[in-house]
């Protein structure tokens, strides 16, 4: 028989549009048709497990990640055929005989002339529990959220529905006659191509509705024997149930809200969300709400107090289940938008529900003077660009800190979590870790994505002035490599969250880099860049002169591309290709940590790597890290008209002779002769706190402020190591590591403000 409709899609969208309780129609769109599955015929029944645990989980942390791309397709398990004969098959045979009733002639053409056909559909009432959606229709369903099938003996409808009762998130059947061949039409051995028919009476689970719309399958062609469909009944489960928490659903029909503002002239919009890969289930649409609450206990953020929930449908097509939260709940007389015709594409609405807060529905009440706007966050001012909207690297000024070990993970950086996970010294590098952990480092890693970085660090940033991110990722974030050890999962979905949030609110600007380069484990390429963690894995050089890897490189490139195209916002990127590289570990941190033909080699890649940035838009700047050689070692890779800015790392934690107290004039020497290189932009992506002698509490905030001061005056600003940092480990002097290098921190201690353009800086030495 022709295919259904499987909910096995691995996506969800959410749709933020400047009308938020309507469609954003690129990002509809842009939902692929789900898969399809067969129904069988040569068993007599299928099963499909939904695992509605499993699916709130995913929920929640899409939330609390602000992720709005939810993949629940884990909560349901591949069909399982049950084994059963219906009757005992012919030789040849590969499918089951029925116990419905065949015409005579034995015709497709007569088979939906039975009259017993339609007088068993049109006898049948619709069971307890249920409301009619159709009658003795030739014609199956291609409902949402398949879940299995059972052959009856009988065209008994009740029964029917009662095996639907015992199945975790069915909500609708579909119960029909269908003609099938006696023995398979494509096996030689039968030697007949137009067998005798058998009919089959078939009862459908579905997790969304059954509706005349989606009763498209009128059978089809098995070689010369045609399948037809014939007493096709669909009935739908009237309620559903009630979320614990929650009061009551109210039933909308084929509408969803279109909420107005509230009593305040305030929008009681939260966010969307678009589940698929799972049966329609009002507790996913609950367990968000829910844990927006619970990130507004945390943030602030908005509390949900209501939602309305409903399957959206592209060209009759079920695409997924659609919730919108509220501040508020609302009633059928708002329940207004249908959907909407967009080209060749009709989006529709169905099985629309609206759910409350049994304790508080969040009912406005006016208040005694109109709110502000105030949100409590600087207004957003974003870097300095030209005429186009594209960052000017040449007058920019950054004010920057790095988001490391969030999406590549370093040991001494995140040290508490890391010795939690596995507290093996001999356990280094994420490529070690995450091998040790096997199956597990997929949930291991993503849970600390989400709780590494979140939006209420980045609202610390924003609210001490910084204006950019320089994000390390692992090569294995844009594309997977044989054989790799390091986690290729949802870092994409972390990095939008974040990244979309910083860019929205504070206008900040982005730089992402690969920070592991098969070379180098703080910007990773395949094979490794450094022979350190931070390149790859430790030992791990085989990026050099291997064009597989550097092919890969170029992947991992057009995958950061391509996130940057979907972003909408172009204008927002720099793009890192490589970090730190070097071939000789006995050598690294110094000039020679590259040698010449590595360093030629790292410059053909460069140069690929602007090829690739210029097919999306040759105005996205490329940011070139100088692996500790001077910025000039790298002008003769490149034309000056090369839209490209030199990254230098400046630290004194291991310069012989440094003292805390003499830091300021060092650093203002060290920028001032960072600026006699002039052909292209400077950019000081790393720099930090920890001297190498003497370091004392009392001179953080100085030696802060002159460095932030002399990367402005003398370059492009600069990028401070790190948003966090967890390591314990001694210093010459006060305090520990994370005292010099938690940027967080050292906000929290009041080291850190907002630019004091009083400062006299290095003007003053």
């Amino acid at each position: 028989m022709r295919s259904f409709f499987l909910l096995s899609t691995a996506a969800a969208l959410a749709f933020a549009t400047p009308v938020p309780q309507q469609l954003d129609l690129s990002m509809a769109d842009a939902i692929p048709t789900p898969e399809n599955v067969t129904v069988p015929s040569d068993v007599s029944s299928q099963t499909v497990e939904f695992d509605i645990d499993a699916a709130l989980e995913d929920a929640i942390v899409a939330v609390l990640t602000d992720d709005n791309t939810i993949d629940v397709s884990d909560s349901t398990a591949d069909p399982v055929n049950g084994t059963t004969p219906i009757q005992k098959r012919a030789a040849c045979s590969t499918v089951a005989l029925g116990s419905g009733p065949t015409p005579s002639p034995d015709t497709a053409a007569d088979f939906l002339k039975l009259a017993s056909i339609p007088t068993a559909a049109n006898g049948a009432s619709a069971p307890s529990g249920y409301t009619e959606s159709f009658k003795n229709v030739k014609a199956a369903a291609n409902a949402y959220g398949y879940l299995g099938f059972t052959t009856l003996t009988s065209y008994n409808v009740q029964s029917c529905a009662d095996k639907c009762d015992k199945i975790n998130g069915c909500n609708s059947i579909n119960i029909y006659f269908e003609r099938d061949p006696q023995t398979d039409p494509g096996n030689a051995e039968c030697k007949n191509n137009n067998p005798a028919s058998t009919t089959n009476i078939k009862c459908i689970f579905w997790g969304g509705p059954v509706t005349t719309e989606n009763s498209v399958n009128a059978g089809q062609w098995r070689s010369k024997f045609q399948v037809v469909i014939a007493g096709a009944n669909g009935y739908v489960k009237n309620s559903i149930a009630t979320p614990t928490g929650y009061s009551s659903s109210a039933y909308y029909g084929a509408a969803s809200i279109d909420a107005p503002k509230d009593c305040n002239g305030q929008s009681t919009f939260i966010t969307s969300k678009v589940f698929t890969g799972s049966p329609f289930d009002a507790r996913l649409c609950a367990a968000a709400c829910d844990a927006q609450n619970i990130d507004h206990a945390k943030t602030g953020a908005q509390q949900c107090r209501y939602f309305n929930t409903y399957i959206l449908s592209r060209n009759n097509v079920a695409l997924g289940q659609y919730c919108n939260l509220f501040t508020q709940a609302w009633t059928a007389s708002q329940a207004t938008y249908k959907g909407i015709t967009s080209g060749a594409n009709k989006y529709t609405i169905s099985y629309s529900f609206g759910v409350s807060a049994s304790s508080d529905a969040g009912n406005c009440n006016k208040e005694s003077s109109p709110p502000t706007s105030d949100t409590g966050k600087p207004p957003v001012t974003g870097p300095s660009t030209g005429a186009d909207g594209f960052i000017n690297w040449k007058t920019f000024k950054a004010n920057g800190v790095n988001l490391g070990s969030w999406l590549e993970k370093e040991k001494n950086h995140d040290t508490f979590w890391w010795n939690s996970i596995n507290d093996d010294p001999s356990i280094m590098d994420e490529w070690s870790l995450c091998a040790s952990l096997g199956a597990q480092c997929g949930p291991v890693f993503e849970a600390r994505y989400g709780s590494y970085v979140t939006k209420a660090d980045i609202d610390k940033l924003g609210a001490v002035g910084v204006n950019t991110l320089r994000i390390p990722t692992t090569y294995a974030a844009w594309v997977k490599v044989p054989g790799s050890q390091l986690y290729s999962g949802q870092q994409k979905t972390y990095l939008k969250a974040i990244t979309d949030y910083a860019i929205k609110t504070y206008g900040m600007h982005v730089i992402i880099g690969l920070h592991s380069n098969l070379a180098h484990t703080r910007i990773s390429l395949p094979g490794g860049i450094n022979n350190l963690d931070i390149g790859e894995a430790f030992f791990h050089k085989e990026w050099f002169y291997n064009e597989t890897n550097l092919a890969y490189s170029y992947q991992a490139i057009d995958g950061i591309l391509d996130f940057i195209k979907a972003s909408g916002n172009l204008t927002a990127w720099t793009i890192a290709p490589i970090n730190e590289a070097g071939d000789d570990l006995s050598k690294f941190g110094g000039p020679n940590t590259l040698s010449t033909a590595a360093a030629d080699w790292t410059g053909k890649y460069l140069n690929g790597c602007l090829d690739h940035i210029a097919k999306l838009d040759k105005r996205i700047p490329m940011m070139v890290q100088d692996s500790f050689m001077t910025p000039g070692a790298w002008y003769k890779y490149f034309d000056a008209s090369a839209n490209v800015v030199i990254d230098t790392h400046v630290y004194f934690f291991a310069v012989a002779g440094a003292y805390s107290q003499y830091t300021p004039g060092a650093v203002c020497g060290q920028a001032k002769w960072i600026s006699n290189f002039d052909k292209f932009p400077n950019f000081v992506g790393e720099w930090s706190l920890q001297i190498r002698f003497n370091n004392t509490f009392s001179d953080r905030e100085n030696n802060f402020n002159v460095q932030r001061f002399a990367f402005d005056k003398y370059a492009s600003g600069g990028a401070f190591w790190n948003v966090h940092s967890h390591s314990a480990a001694a210093v010459s002097g006060e305090g520990t590591q994370r005292d010099y290098w938690s940027y967080v921190d050292l906000i929290d201690q009041g080291v850190v403000k907002t630019i004091d353009t009083s400062y006299a800086g290095c003007d003053a030495l």
